[in-house]
């Protein structure tokens, strides 16, 4: 098994997610019910009893207070998530690396110890095909703004930045995964998609050694 697999970037950011949304859904309650209970109660009140208090100070020094303690908590945890899968990533030896470059509206999938790239977007619709089971670093850049390497399924978006190569490691089960940018890039943005056919190490070879022409396996 893959040490990947230990720490999945699903199980990772599903667990901030189940972190996140009680949070904000406590939140939107708070205020929500303080909206709704104020417009009950002093909806009738006349104009000569109206507040002559503008401010409370004690109230909302707690409020900040309570707010930047919950910043920082949710901050602590996204970011100890993210070197915890960083971590095990980098330290994972892959069995193929491909360089992922992001361009106005295509992706190029460069398989560097195979000598070929494949492209997907506007002008190809090439499919990335990786072994399954097993670990496949990618290279992300781009040539010309900012976009975004999102596999929904695997819960997995990284930004492609010009002029920085970010490192990453994933793994694959067996099967057909989505992929688009998740940076709006520009007019052609909903058409830089691309699908990633994740497949037995023996048909990845195969289809390797055909550098990627014909049938996708």
């Amino acid at each position: 098994m893959s040490v990947l697999a230990l720490v999945s970037t699903r199980h990772e950011y599903d667990h901030l997610f189940s972190i996140y949304v009680p949070i904000a859904i406590g939140v939107f309650l708070v205020i929500a019910l303080s909206v709704l209970a104020a417009v009950l109660i002093y909806r009738r009140r006349p104009p000569e009893r109206a507040a002559r208090w503008h401010e409370h100070n004690p109230l909302e020094g707690s409020y900040a207070v309570l707010l930047a303690c919950t910043a920082a908590f949710l901050l602590y945890l996204t970011f100890s998530a993210e070197h915890r899968v960083d971590t095990v990533s980098l330290g994972e030896r892959p069995a193929v690396v491909i360089d992922v470059t992001g361009s106005k509206w295509e992706w190029t999938f460069t398989y560097r110890s195979y000598g070929f790239s494949v492209r997907s977007g506007t002008v190809g619709r090439q499919p990335l095909v990786v072994p399954a089971g097993e670990a496949v670093r990618f290279n992300l850049t781009s040539t010309d703004v900012i976009h975004s390497f999102w596999i929904p399924a695997l819960r997995y978006k990284h930004d492609a930045i010009p002029g920085s190569v970010q490192v990453t490691t994933l793994t694959f089960g067996r099967g057909v995964f989505a992929g688009q940018c998740a940076e709006f890039c520009g007019l052609r943005h909903a058409d830089m998609i691309f699908v990633a056919h994740a497949v037995s190490p023996a048909a990845f070879s195969e289809w390797a050694r055909r550098r990627g022409r014909g049938r996708t396996p």
